[in-house]
């Protein structure tokens, strides 16, 4: 589970974000040390181009 850290430790400092086992990721989000990182998927979006005016 990728979890952000809220707290320093002794490996990360507030704000890493790391990929850890579950098992480890719930005992530090319970503590308070660290919350589930849920990562933005960005939509990607094609815009519509403008026509050329045609010239005479």
């Amino acid at each position: 589970m990728k979890i952000k850290y809220l707290k320093d430790t002794h490996d990360s400092v507030s704000g890493d974000v790391k990929n850890i086992p579950d098992m480890a990721a719930n005992v530090l989000i319970k503590l308070g040390i660290a919350e589930e990182f849920k990562e933005l998927v960005k939509k990607t979006t094609t815009k519509a181009k403008p026509k050329a005016e045609e010239q005479e």
